[in-house]
């Protein structure tokens, strides 16, 4: 192009004119847009490519693994959009140590990382309300970065607590962003947002905010979502039953969105198109959990033939695995000080123990670690039953130190504490959901019922108290308390895996042949199990009725003899257990 030298006065001005008309009629808007859409999802504060719980490097997570995809992806493409759709800032000692312990930097460095990699949105999870919302409200005025939540409104409105979407040029292309969350957070951190914030339905939240964003000149729609494809059946649901996971229902009811991201149920979801209920392919990504992969869709977009408009196909729609990736150099010396803070602070020895502790079998028999958590509960709130799970079956140590990494790797949620008063027909549905776990058993081995959730909310139940200190931080105050750990201190025998076979009447312990069942039945007749069979096999807690025992499933129960004993009565909504329930407040997934 040759340089144009303007002089000042009117004619300067008019050949100004001139020379824009004259642009204007020689150039032609692009007839294609090539857009390429990048999302990570439940990165839960993997940052460096590191297990802090067992202190050697991850291979297979770590946003600054997908940095390195990214810069590349970005030198590759004109057109690149960039989006987490939630759960950043909770989930690994990284993450929490600077949400809870560290006093600088002001900016959690997960932040900072995504406001480095340019992130154009970031919807909100539900494990960002976990600190409180002064907390996340803080974070959001520090970053760069849109954080949206479209759903989330201030409490007895409809107004949005939070940036519900937002617009992106690219080229002539505008593309709109959606951000919306699971409504679980209402009753998952109910202590942090109960008449603050209100979570309405994702569905009908979607419909209301599409169309906005067509009106204001979104040529194409991103619905970035912290929800899964569907719920399962007997999933926990938000307020007024509301979905947990609504992003199949938003997808096939909703018309005008074009891509659909999700999150939360920690998925990988690639190379998928669901169908609008405007005929229009919606492609739906998810990119699994703690930047194990890169959820990746490459769009074309073909200018109208006649009139605005622009048509959208999918080019690709993958997950790309960060397995064999390195970790973007220059991130890595930024978070490099902040990385050796955490490992100095997780791996800070808290007590010793004479005895070695192990979680391998935590779900076929009664173990002193799962008991400890059992213990602390009990303790801290003063009741007598008491309710957990085992999150891992890979977790073992002792004899030696016990180290703030062995908490973390046994409670690695930031969950808290609520009493609970139970009727009997509460109980007894809350031990049904659990006997679902086991589907059954093959050549002796337990199987876990595919798809079988796990998060049983007794929303219904009178809340007694509520402990506002995370069950992991309980933990680590005991053994401040007592400086050494012992099976001789937590653990009792309360529990036994057994078979009953009807054929022969009677229990079996944890012998297990292929084709038996893993019911316990203790009614009268073909299927009776005698009460004097199962006291002598150790299960001190089982209840009569058409009932499947299996006090082994996930989430434990410990209960005393005293409330619930062989041979009580059925229970119902009349029966009243005297005793108040010590239950976890779970922090969805």
């Amino acid at each position: 192009m040759i340089p144009v030298i303007l002089r000042s006065g009117p004619i300067a001005l008019l050949a100004a004119l001139v020379l824009v008309l004259l642009s204007a009629c020689t150039q032609s808007p692009p007839q294609r847009v090539d857009l390429t859409i990048l999302a990570t999802a439940d990165v839960h504060g993997r940052i460096m490519a590191w297990d802090y719980l067992r202190d050697e490097p991850d291979q297979a997570h770590g946003l600054l693994k997908a940095a390195s995809v990214i810069d590349q992806l970005r030198r590759e493409r004109d057109h690149v959009l960039l989006l987490d759709a939630g759960d950043f800032i909770q989930g690994n000692p990284f993450a929490d140590y600077f949400a809870t312990v560290a006093e600088a930097p002001e900016q959690h460095p997960a932040l900072q990382v995504m406001d480095a990699l340019d992130y154009d949105a970031i919807a909100l999870g539900n494990h960002e309300f976990n600190f409180g919302i002064p907390y996340i409200n803080r974070q959001i005025g520090l970053t760069a970065t849109p954080i949206l939540a479209g759903n989330v409104y201030h409490h007895g409105t409809d107004t949005p607590a939070y940036l519900p979407y937002l617009l992106r040029q690219f080229g002539d292309v505008t593309v709109g962003i959606l951000g919306l969350t699971t409504p679980g957070s209402a009753l998952w951190d109910r202590h942090h947002v109960e008449a603050r914030l209100d979570f309405g339905d994702g569905v009908t939240a979607a419909r209301r905010y599409v169309p906005e964003l067509r009106a204001a000149g979104a040529d194409i729609v991103v619905a970035l979502l912290h929800t899964g494809l569907e719920s399962r059946a007997g999933s926990p649901a938000g307020p007024q039953g509301l979905l947990e996971n609504f992003g199949r229902e938003t997808i096939e009811s909703v018309p005008g969105i074009d891509v659909a991201i999700l999150s939360h149920s920690h998925r990988v979801i690639e190379d998928l198109v669901l169908e609008g209920p405007d005929g229009r392919p919606v492609t739906v990504i998810q990119p699994g959990r703690w930047a194990s992969h890169l959820g990746e869709v490459r769009l074309e977009l073909e200018a109208a033939d006649t009139g605005p408009g622009w048509s959208v196909r999918t080019l690709a729609s993958r997950a790309i695995p960060l397995m064999d990736t390195p970790p973007q150099p220059d991130l890595v010396t930024r978070v490099a000080a902040w990385h050796e803070e955490v490992r100095g602070w997780v791996n800070e020895a808290l007590a010793t123990t004479p005895d070695a502790w192990s979680s391998q079998e935590a779900r076929l028999r009664d173990t002193p670690l799962i008991d400890l958590i059992q213990t602390v509960q009990q303790q801290t709130g003063g009741a007598q039953l008491s309710a957990t799970a085992a999150f891992t079956t890979r977790l073992a140590f002792g004899p030696g130190p016990v180290i703030r990494a062995d908490l973390a790797a046994l409670y690695p949620y930031e969950n808290t504490l609520v009493v609970l008063e139970l009727t009997g027909a509460q109980l007894r549905a809350y031990l049904e959901h659990a006997a679902g776990y086991y589907a059954g058993v093959d050549d002796g081995v337990p199987v876990v019922a595919d798809g079988w959730p796990g998060y049983t909310m007794l929303t219904d139940a009178p809340v007694v108290a509520e402990i506002p200190r995370s069950i992991r931080d309980l933990l680590e105050a005991y053994l401040a308390e007592h400086g050494e750990l012992r099976h001789a201190d937590v653990h009792r025998q309360n529990w036994s895996l057994l078979y009953c076979d009807p054929r022969r009447a009677q229990v079996t312990g944890r012998s297990f042949a292929k084709g038996q069942t893993d019911v316990i039945d203790a009614r009268n007749g073909t299927h009776e199990c005698p009460t004097d069979v199962l006291e002598q096999a150790g299960l001190r807690c089982i209840l009569d009725g058409e009932f499947r025992h299996h006090p082994a499933s996930v989430p434990f129960m410990r209960i005393d003899q005293r409330v619930i004993r062989v041979g009580a009565d059925a229970l119902d909504d009349a029966t009243k257990i005297e005793e108040v329930t010590l239950v976890q407040r779970l922090i969805g997934m």
